[in-house]
């Protein structure tokens, strides 16, 4: 465990073009912090009916600017829901592969439901939720063609995505390597607000597999912990009960885990968890969510780097733009649940 603290940070994209070598690298294996605001950016951008007018606030130089190679909508699942993401070219030969959230209750709904039904193998390397699997075949073969296109085949690629859009950014990242469309060094992956996409045994494949890779927490952010883990018993009765590394079968995070307890905003500390544990008590584990601090934890998963994600990416990405943090069919849970705490 490692704990950092940031006393001054500005996003300078050309800095971090500086670093960006044709093939990722050891130094890729630290998290970098300036790297993740910029791809939180992208992902903003998603939600935007037209991501250029984010790209056009968030970077100004249009010499540096992300480039996007496409924005796609697919239906997704059983009740036609809507999965979308975008493709956009840095410079330096690097494609990112941008993926939304959840839309809309129905959609969040029917995820939700999914936790009771069995889970889907992955390649025979682990199961994984069955509607993370659905909506992953949905969108991978979109995926595929362009990474497989001339004019990316060479480029290496980095996996980003908000929730749901974070369970199908490292799904597309394994999948990437698995099937020799990349070499582990040529993809790297930084989600934000990721659920458990599957068991233990998918998470330990899958940190075998891929190389560099970041999930990063704000919080007490609720829908990071679902669906449930198994617990351990033997710690009981602790309140606090830490996820079983001995369940090959329950819910189970892949590391690292990059933990902000206390916010985002530019002076944030934050916690690395690295251990070959996957799930650490160090870091928002130790968390235990509550009715009294569900209304929090809902707010924190909707909010990265000190913005409301899919507002800041529907205003085009204005920083000047004020949340209202009830907003939302996520907002009028945290509403419902609020007024349940005074009752109890």
């Amino acid at each position: 465990m490692k704990i950092y603290k940031i006393n001054v940070f500005v996003i300078i994209l050309a800095a971090l073009f500086d670093v960006v070598t044709p093939i990722f690298t050891e130094i890729d294996g630290i998290y970098n912090e300036t790297e993740a605001r910029v791809l939180f950016e992208l992902v903003a951008a998603v939600h935007n009916s037209d991501p250029q007018f984010c790209l056009k606030s968030a970077f100004k130089n249009p010499a540096i600017r992300p480039k996007l190679i496409k924005h796609h909508h697919i239906r997704c699942d059983y009740l036609n829901s809507d999965c979308t993401f975008a493709l956009f070219e840095l410079p330096g030969s690097q494609i990112v592969v941008a993926i939304r959230g959840t839309r809309t209750m129905s959609q969040f709904f029917f995820e939700t439901m999914s936790a009771f039904v069995p889970d889907t193998s992955f390649h025979g390397l682990g199961e994984i939720n069955s509607y993370f699997s659905m909506t992953h075949r949905a969108v991978w073969a979109e995926i595929q063609k362009h990474l497989t296109h001339n004019n990316y085949s060479n480029h290496d690629v980095i996996f980003t995505g908000h929730s749901l859009g974070g369970s199908l950014a490292a799904l597309s990242a394994f999948e990437t390597v698995l099937t020799g469309i990349r070499e582990t060094n040529q993809v790297k992956v930084v989600t934000l607000a990721e659920p458990r996409t599957g068991n233990m045994v998918f998470a330990k494949n899958f940190d075998r597999r891929v190389k560099y890779s970041f999930r990063i927490i704000n919080g007490i952010d609720v829908l990071a912990h679902l669906p449930p883990c198994h617990k351990d018993y033997r710690f009981w009765p602790r309140v606090d009960l830490p996820c079983d590394p001995r369940s090959r079968t329950g819910p189970y995070h892949h590391s690292t885990e990059i933990w902000y307890p206390d916010g985002m905003n530019e002076t944030a500390r934050y916690i690395v968890c690295n251990g070959s544990q996957g799930e650490e008590l160090f870091c928002s584990d130790r968390v235990h969510v509550t009715v009294a601090n569900l209304g929090k934890g809902i707010t924190d998963h909707r909010k990265y780097f000190g913005k409301m994600v899919t507002q800041y990416g529907n205003s085009n990405c204005n920083r000047n733009r004020t949340f209202d943090e009830n907003e939302g069919f996520l907002g009028k849970v945290k509403v419902i649940s609020e007024l349940i705490k005074k009752i109890v």
